[in-house]
């Protein structure tokens, strides 16, 4: 999904359509102190099937822009940047291909699901480079690799979730540095492995 600001002379606040790739599904407006969500039927009358996290997220965009003095011009603009970067999709789809170029083959094992678990050394590296990449750390998770067997330990687990309204340019490096402070409390042993999920500016979460 996608979302496009729009002004309308109806409304004193800018208001937001809702779009999915080629078909318009709704509006998000204010009205009453309140946002409203209206959506409605596409070209054929059926109701829209949507992925209730994409959703959650486009609306949570959609809420900060229409909503009057519940954020600065400079977390406005912030916004917006990933607004567009959403639409776009290539810029977050370019860094994504850069780092898996650079570290898939690195991973000591990946499950039937294709997610990887990369060594200490490894996983250190990708931090630094999803740093360098404008890429957040959200998830981070520790198992043992030994005997061709993944052992998890359910202390080694770290989760980052931003606040709404959040500057993308500071979450960023606040969750990778975290994510860098954690991992150098954790274990040093060799069979140490770790799983990622990193974030785009645009909201996406994606599993490494």
């Amino acid at each position: 999904m996608r979302l496009v600001e729009k002004d309308h002379e109806s409304f004193e606040e800018p208001i937001v359509e809702l779009w999915r790739e080629d078909e318009f599904v709704g509006y998000v407006f204010w009205d009453d102190d309140t946002p409203i969500v209206q959506m409605f039927p596409d070209s054929e009358g059926d109701p829209f099937d949507l992925d209730l996290r994409d959703l959650q997220r486009i609306l949570e965009m959609a809420d900060q822009i229409v909503s009057p003095d519940m954020f600065t011009e400079d977390e406005l603009d912030d916004l917006r940047s990933r607004v567009q970067a959403a639409d776009a999709g290539e810029p977050d789809d370019d860094v994504i291909e850069m780092l898996t170029d650079e570290f898939d083959e690195q991973a000591t094992y990946r499950n039937p699901d294709g997610e990887g678990y990369y060594p200490r050394a490894t996983a250190t590296a990708m931090i630094t480079r999803c740093d360098e990449l404008d890429i957040a750390v959200v998830e981070m998770e520790g198992f043992d690799y030994e005997n061709d067997t993944l052992v998890p330990r359910p202390n080694l687990n770290l989760l980052v979730r931003g606040a709404p309204g959040d500057l993308w340019s500071v979450f960023r490096p606040e969750a990778n540095l975290r994510a860098a402070q954690a991992l150098g409390e954790w274990p040093s042993r060799s069979s140490l492995v770790l799983a990622f999920v990193v974030q785009l500016s645009n909201g996406e979460s994606i599993v490494l």
